[in-house]
């Protein structure tokens, strides 16, 4: 008896719409499964299934490295014979996989039983792909459109409205598209969805969610307008990012795609959608989220503050490297960068990050608006 280290592949795809269900189940058991069957055996198929929802093959494959799996495809037999009934058979558009290595016991030859599953981390590079970024007509969602343009990416830009910066940069690029969108509606993201998929056929393969708001007037704690719509600031900031993340989940898996673009708790998950979540949590950033009550009121300077196009350097990171998993929380601060664990975080340290502010002007610049706001609640002026 033996025990291997072996990758297992699953490859999954949807019928043929052009194909009706009894005429997709007629092909698949009388001419696909026995045309298939053994190219199936010669190359390490240990399992064919049909009508599996969502999908309607899946087939599973072991090898000793993905690389074998991926010559399985060079094969003369499955060129000339079984890629023609395939695209009979199947929306190849549909075609996925996912890989995982699994600890298995093999005796005489034959697999036993396998232990554990964990998915294989790939680079998942941008270029000719669709990213769409929200909130990326300014600071860090620029600088992500601007630099995922520069390596090939079809960008598409979500944002409440342009701006000079973004114009000047998008002008005469074809693969640049602009959709005028609010996040706190959530009609819009089908709006966002729909114009990709007019533009380039396709939905999304990764996502930067980036528009976010800082305490404006308009949605402040302290300030405290808003009546009977929920805080802005909270609905930009924590429910659009959740919403948008289901939503690309379930487009992601309706295409067939292994996707991108949020968190811990989802880090289980990639084996099930194939879709890789991440975030990036940045110290302090010059944007123009930092007016000049905040530049003075978080004592804002250049040297203390990150640069946008930092941080959308390290979003690509997350986006593409397969050093980041699903799951992965990278914090960036002037010090550098860590890939925050689950339990028993240690605080960041360093400029940029809120450690420094302890002096008596600081503190006192920093709780100055709330002071106010709290003698306003006091005198009922």
């Amino acid at each position: 008896m033996s025990e291997n280290q072996l990758v297992r592949v699953t490859v999954c795809a949807r019928r043929n719409p052009k194909l009706t269900v009894d005429e997709f189940n007629d092909h698949w058991l009388n001419k696909h499964g026995p045309l298939i069957s053994a190219w199936l055996q010669t190359h390490g198929c240990t399992c064919l299934t049909a009508n599996t929802m969502p999908y309607d093959g899946i087939a599973d494959f072991w090898y000793n490295s993905f690389e074998e799996f991926e010559k399985a495809y060079e094969d003369a037999y499955y060129k000339s014979v079984v890629k023609k009934d395939e695209e009979h058979l199947f929306d190849m558009s549909s075609l996925t996989f996912t890989a995982g290595v699994e600890r298995a016991v093999i005796e005489d030859g034959k697999m036993l039983n396998c232990l554990k599953a964990n998915q294989i981390a790939v680079d998942q590079p941008l270029n000719d792909k669709i990213l769409l970024i929200t909130g990326g007509a300014s600071g860090i969602g620029l600088c992500l459109a601007k630099q995922a343009h520069d390596i090939g990416a079809k960008v598409l830009v979500a944002d409440i409205k342009t701006t000079p910066d973004f114009d000047t940069f998008a002008a005469g690029k074809d693969n640049i598209l602009y959709v005028q969108s609010d996040v706190t509606h959530w009609a819009d993201f089908n709006k966002i969805f729909d114009a990709c998929e007019k533009k380039w056929n396709d939905v999304p393969d990764a996502y930067g969610i980036c528009a976010g708001l800082f305490d404006p007037p308009f949605s402040n704690f302290w300030q405290d307008p808003e009546q009977d719509e929920g805080y802005r600031q909270v609905d930009v900031n924590v429910n659009h990012p959740i919403k948008l993340t289901r939503m690309a989940l379930r487009k992601s898996l309706k295409k067939g795609k292994r996707a991108i673009g949020f968190v811990k708790s989802l880090k289980d998950t990639e084996p099930l959608t194939g879709v890789k979540i991440t975030t990036l949590c940045p110290g302090g950033v010059m944007t123009p989220l930092f007016d000049a009550q905040k530049i003075k009121q978080y004592s804002v300077t250049n040297e203390r503050f990150l640069t946008p196009q930092v941080c959308a350097t390290h979003l690509l990171d997350l986006l593409q490297k397969k050093e980041y998993p699903c799951g992965s929380v990278l914090e960036v601060t002037l010090k550098g960068t860590r890939v925050i664990p689950e339990w028993n975080v240690p605080a960041p340290e360093g400029e940029g990050t809120g450690q420094e502010l302890m002096s008596d002007e600081l503190v006192g610049n920093l709780l100055g608006p709330i002071k106010k706001a709290l003698e306003r609640d006091r005198t009922g002026a």
